[in-house]
């Protein structure tokens, strides 16, 4: 018997490079996507972080 285990992240935040490998895209998109305040996206020093779950949400509504 075969037992398959699914791949979870144990993330909950992502940060530019999470973005950047989800979407296929580079930094300075990234950074804008961020910018545009299109969901809730937190700045600690310099790094920004989104909950994964919101930005999945937003990356599935097709924005």
């Amino acid at each position: 018997m075969s037992i398959i285990k699914e791949k979870h992240s144990d993330k909950v935040m992502i940060g530019i490079k999470d973005i950047m490998s989800k979407m296929g895209i580079g930094r300075d998109s990234a950074y804008m996507i961020i910018k545009r305040k299109e969901f809730h996206a937190i700045k600690i020093g310099r790094r920004y972080l989104v909950h994964e779950e919101v930005f999945d949400r937003w990356l599935k509504e097709g924005k």
